[in-house]
C-alpha cells in the first residue's frame, strides 16, 4: 500500500511505454529473396540485352553433331558409338584357284587333271662346297649333286639345273634347262593358263647368271614371270617366280608357287 505523499513531495515518474512487437522478418524470407533478386537480374539482362546475346561458348570436345552423323542403333534401340564388329573368318579352305594371282587361270584341259598346287625353289649354297641343284618340275623337288662345270651325272627326270659356274667368291650360280627337256619363259605379262604354259614350254631356256640383274630383266626372269614345262612325264608344270632375293655379290635364291597339271591316262 503505497503511502501518501505529503507535501513538498515530487510526484512519482511515468510508467515506460512497452516495448512494440518484433518485426523482423522470418529467416524463410530472407532465403526466398536470395534466391529473387538473381533470377530478376537475369530477366532484365535477358530482356534488355537479347540483341547482343555475346559470344557462344563452342562445345566439348569429341561431341558429335547427330544431325549430320547420326551414330549407328544399338540393338536397345539406342544410339551407340561402338564400332561394327569384324566379319567373323571362314571356315573354308583356300583353293588352288584361290591361292594363285588374280589374272591365272588354273583351268583343266580334257585330258588333264585339275591343277595342283606346291612350291619350287632354287637355294644355291657356297660354291667351295662343289654343289649343284637339280629341280624337277613334275613335284618341285630338288636334289644336289657333285658340281662338274654344269655337267649332269644323272639327270633323274629334273628339268633345271642351278650350278656355280666360276667359283671367283662372288655370286656367279647359272641356271638352265637340262638338254632333252622343254621348257621355257612364261613372261610377266603374258596369260597364266595351261595353253600358254604348254606353248611357252616350247621356247627353250638358256643358261642365264642370276647374279646379273640386268640380264636377268632383258630376259623377261622377273618377279611374276613363270618357267614352263612339259616333262617327261607328259605334266605341264608352271612355276611362278615370286621372289628373288640376292645381287652380285650374294648368290641369287628364288622361291614360288608351282602349278601342276599331270596328264590322266
Amino acid at each position: 500500500m503505497s503511502t501518501p505523499a505529503g507535501p513538498g513531495t515530487p510526484p512519482p515518474p511515468p510508467p515506460y511505454p512497452p516495448s512494440p512487437p518484433r518485426t523482423d522478418p522470418p529467416r524463410w524470407a530472407w532465403w526466398v529473396g536470395g534466391i529473387a533478386i538473381p533470377l530478376v537480374g537475369i530477366l532484365v539482362t535477358v530482356a534488355f540485352g537479347g540483341k547482343d546475346s555475346g559470344p557462344v561458348a563452342a562445345p566439348a570436345p569429341g561431341t558429335v553433331d547427330s544431325a549430320t552423323q547420326p551414330a549407328s542403333p544399338s540393338p536397345s534401340g539406342m544410339p551407340s558409338s561402338k564400332e561394327p564388329e569384324p566379319p567373323a573368318p571362314s571356315d573354308e579352305a583356300p583353293s588352288a584357284s584361290a591361292s594363285a594371282s588374280p589374272e591365272a587361270d588354273l583351268t583343266a584341259p580334257d585330258g588333264y587333271a585339275k591343277a595342283l598346287s606346291t612350291m619350287w625353289g632354287l637355294a644355291p649354297v657356297p660354291c667351295t662346297q662343289h654343289e649343284q641343284q637339280l629341280i624337277d618340275l613334275d613335284d618341285g623337288t630338288s636334289r644336289t649333286e657333285d658340281e662338274n662345270n654344269g655337267a649332269v651325272q644323272e639327270p633323274g627326270g629334273a628339268e633345271l639345273l642351278y650350278w656355280p659356274d666360276t667359283c671367283t667368291g662372288l655370286g656367279d650360280y647359272q641356271l638352265r634347262a637340262l638338254p632333252n627337256t622343254r621348257v621355257g619363259l612364261l613372261r610377266v605379262d603374258a596369260p597364266k593358263s595351261f595353253d600358254s604354259c604348254r606353248a611357252a614350254a616350247g621356247t627353250g631356256f638358256g643358261a642365264l647368271a642370276l647374279s646379273e640383274r640386268n640380264d636377268r630383266e632383258d630376259r623377261g626372269f622377273v618377279e611374276g614371270a613363270a618357267l614352263c614345262s612339259v616333262t617327261d612325264k607328259g605334266t605341264v608344270a608352271m612355276a611362278v617366280i615370286e621372289h628373288i632375293s640376292g645381287d652380285a655379290v650374294d648368290d641369287v635364291s628364288v622361291s614360288g608357287p608351282l602349278y601342276v597339271w599331270a596328264a590322266t591316262p
